[in-house]
């Protein structure tokens, strides 16, 4: 009975999680600060333009 206890609890934190990062949109967030952290090395890379 305290595994299922457990298994629940760690299910609803997951859950309220998950609910947290879809309500103040923190995924998008963070792959906003990672693409402006790249962007200047993609920026200075030399492109091959054959087409």
């Amino acid at each position: 009975m305290k595994v299922l206890l457990i298994i629940l609890i760690v299910l609803a934190a997951l859950f309220a999680l998950t609910f947290i990062i879809y309500y103040t949109n923190s995924d998008m967030k963070l792959v906003r600060w990672i693409y402006d952290k790249v962007q200047p090395y993609y920026d200075n890379l030399k492109k091959d333009r054959k087409l």
